[in-house]
């Protein structure tokens, strides 16, 4: 039970660091409307259609982070390196230097605290936790880029159409899918095609996460939503969070370090970061 908390932490900080923010002005465009009649191939066909295509991703902002009474928000470098690695590096104000890294890959979670010369790891396919949640890294990028996804695989395939029960509701059309454990996925696309909303939950393992999605801009041929707003509820802890940015930089050639440094030492995840969220 213990290690499934720190686990479920973890998840937490996840979805609570990947997001970015920035203050310049930007148009946006209106993405509702009246549903059309559809078939269900054609709701789900169209989901997958609007979806952002990208070898990379790459964008400067910051992360604001929500908890209680209390509330962080640092400058921070988010990059995406598709179906390789999710990075967020979480920087020194004004002086710019890295105070913390995060690095996701499907092999495993790297939490790197430069300040403490210290570092955290948890693999995917040790945890059980996650096992339970049938949850992986290619689930945690589709849900950071406004995909559609099955939780426990990499791409929505067309054999798996049949695992959405599709309903329209309030303009929306609503795809629900199960994942193990109890686990309920739904989607909300509006009548653009795009995921305005994601919502996870498990009431056994008493996990909520509300993941909304606002602002969407035309960008060349890519449309995707700028503002993003988050409520977390992982082992009775939430955090609130409100993300916007301006732009992507889309398939951006750069460079990821995920390299541990030889001379900082292994800690438990509660060690590494315990003090920043006020764990007990």
């Amino acid at each position: 039970m213990k290690q499934c908390k720190n686990t479920a932490t973890i998840l937490f900080v996840i979805c609570s660091l990947l997001f970015i923010s920035g203050c310049k002005s930007k148009k946006t465009l209106s993405t509702g409307g009246s549903l059309a009649k559809k078939t269900h191939k054609e709701i789900v066909d169209d989901a997958l259609t609007s979806e952002i295509n990208f070898k990379t991703i790459t964008s400067k902002g910051n992360i604001e982070l929500k908890s209680g009474s209390s509330s962080n928000k640092v400058p921070a470098v988010f990059k995406i390196i598709k179906d390789s690695v999710l990075q967020v590096s979480l920087r020194i104000p004004i002086i710019g230097g890295e105070a913390l890294r995060m690095d996701m890959t499907p092999e495993s979670i790297v939490i790197i605290n430069r300040l403490k010369k210290q570092y955290f790891s948890e693999s995917f396919k040790g945890s059980e936790f996650l096992k339970q949640l049938d949850f992986n890294f290619y689930n945690l990028q589709a849900l950071f880029t406004n995909k559609l996804f099955i939780p426990g695989k990499q791409e929505v395939e067309y054999n798996d159409y049949n695992n959405f029960v599709v309903n329209p509701a309030n303009e929306l059309y609503m795809l629900q899918t199960k994942g193990k454990g109890n686990l309920s996925y739904n989607f909300a696309v509006d009548a653009s095609d795009h995921i305005v909303s994601t919502l996870i939950y498990n009431e056994k393992q008493n996990l909520s996460l509300q993941w909304s999605y606002t602002d969407f801009i035309k960008d060349n041929d890519l449309t995707y939503p700028t503002s993003m707003q988050a409520k977390v509820e992982v082992v009775k802890k939430r955090a609130d969070i409100n993300i916007s940015y301006n732009k992507l930089e889309i398939d951006k050639d750069f460079s990821v370090d995920t390299s541990i440094p030889s001379k900082y030492t292994k800690v438990s995840f509660k060690d590494l970061l315990g003090s920043y969220l006020n764990l007990k």
